[in-house]
């Protein structure tokens, strides 16, 4: 196929990228073979859906329903599957009994106010230890520290701070 026979100046379709383009096509499907023309516009069977994927189960449904925590006996909302054997618990009093340490954020902190924290500052190797969180923004981290005094620390030096 050279040039001259792609030339397009005798061609009455627009002098588009896709009219260009399917004139080639087809210049190419006329000057190949019979048989390969036709297997290039032969066209894929369709398939039917099967009749399982039409009767699948549908995914459960997550609904949102609130509870009160077994625990301190504050009521929260929770997604998780009823259990009828065992009391139910809020995240807080869960991880409290794990042992893993929770991260206290500005949007969480109220939920901590009374428990001991430790504040990781960037800089100082050891955290600070805190009887108790009083403020936490996007601008200070107020704490009363093990000695009772009250602290008030920029929160962009914060890393971060765990019950």
């Amino acid at each position: 196929m050279t040039t001259a026979r792609f030339s397009h100046a005798q061609c009455p379709h627009p002098s588009t990228k896709a009219a260009r383009a399917k004139c080639r096509a087809a210049l190419r499907a006329a000057a190949a073979p019979a048989d390969t023309a036709s297997k290039a516009k032969a066209d894929k069977p369709r398939v039917a859906a099967s009749p399982a994927a039409e009767t699948a189960p549908a995914a459960p449904v997550a609904v949102a329903r609130e509870e009160v925590c077994g625990k301190c006996g504050k009521a929260y909302v929770t997604t998780a599957p009823e259990s009828i054997d065992v009391d139910p618990l809020c995240d807080p009093c869960v991880a409290a009994l794990s042992g893993a340490a929770v991260e206290v954020t500005p949007d969480t902190w109220r939920d901590h106010t009374n428990e001991p924290a430790s504040i990781f500052v960037v800089g100082v190797e050891e955290p600070f230890a805190a009887q108790a969180i009083t403020g936490y923004s996007i601008k200070f981290l107020q704490f009363v520290d093990v000695e009772g005094a009250k602290r008030r620390i920029p929160a962009t030096t914060v890393e971060r701070v765990t019950v």
